[in-house]
C-alpha cells in the first residue's frame, strides 16, 4: 500500500467511525421531542404532577420570573401540585418557533397559551414564551433538563368587541 493510499484509507476509516458514533439530527429526534411535548400537554390537562415531573431529568431546573427556581423531579411535582390546586379545566397549547438538534441534546424556542378556570369560576389565559434544553436519554426518549419561561409582555389584552 502506498503512503497516499494508506492516508486515504485511514481518513475514510476515521470519518466512518466518527459518523457512526454521533447520531445525526433527524426526524426521529423531532418526533421524540414532539412526543415529549404531547405528554407535557397531557400532564397539564390531567393536572398530574407526577406525570409532569417525569418529563424532566433528575438534574432539571425550572426557571420563571414569578416563581422561585426549582430543581429536580420532586420539586417540580410539588410546584405543579401547588399551582394546579386552585385551577380547573387546565389546558396548554405550545407553538414551537424553532428547534435545534445536536445529537444527544436539543434546544427549543416557542410560545405557549395556558388556559384555566380559577377558584372563582373565571376563565383565565396566560400567554408566554419559553426556551427549553432537552437531553436524549439512553433509551432514545427525550427529557427536559432546563426550562425558562416568561409571560409574554407583547400580548395586548383584548377588550370586549376587539380582538
Amino acid at each position: 500500500m502506498t503512503p497516499v493510499s494508506r492516508l486515504i484509507f485511514t481518513s475514510i476509516a476515521f470519518l466512518a467511525t466518527a459518523c457512526a458514533s454521533t447520531p445525526a439530527p433527524s426526524k426521529n429526534g423531532n418526533s421524540g421531542i414532539d412526543s415529549l411535548n404531547a405528554r407535557l400537554v397531557s400532564a397539564y390537562r390531567a393536572r398530574d404532577p407526577q406525570s409532569y415531573a417525569a418529563l424532566f431529568t433528575d438534574s432539571a431546573v425550572f426557571e420563571w420570573p414569578a416563581f422561585n427556581s426549582v430543581r429536580g423531579p420532586a420539586e417540580l411535582a410539588a410546584m405543579a401540585r401547588d399551582n394546579w390546586a386552585a385551577e380547573r379545566d387546565v389546558d396548554l397549547r405550545l407553538s414551537v418557533a424553532s428547534r435545534r438538534l445536536g445529537g444527544d441534546h436539543a434546544t427549543e424556542f416557542g410560545a405557549f397559551e395556558q388556559t384555566w378556570t380559577d377558584s372563582a369560576g373565571v376563565r383565565r389565559t396566560e400567554y408566554g414564551r419559553y426556551v427549553s434544553y432537552l437531553l436524549r436519554q439512553s433509551d432514545g426518549s427525550w427529557r427536559m433538563d432546563r426550562f425558562f419561561g416568561f409571560e409574554d409582555s407583547t400580548r395586548v389584552a383584548s377588550t370586549k368587541g376587539r380582538a
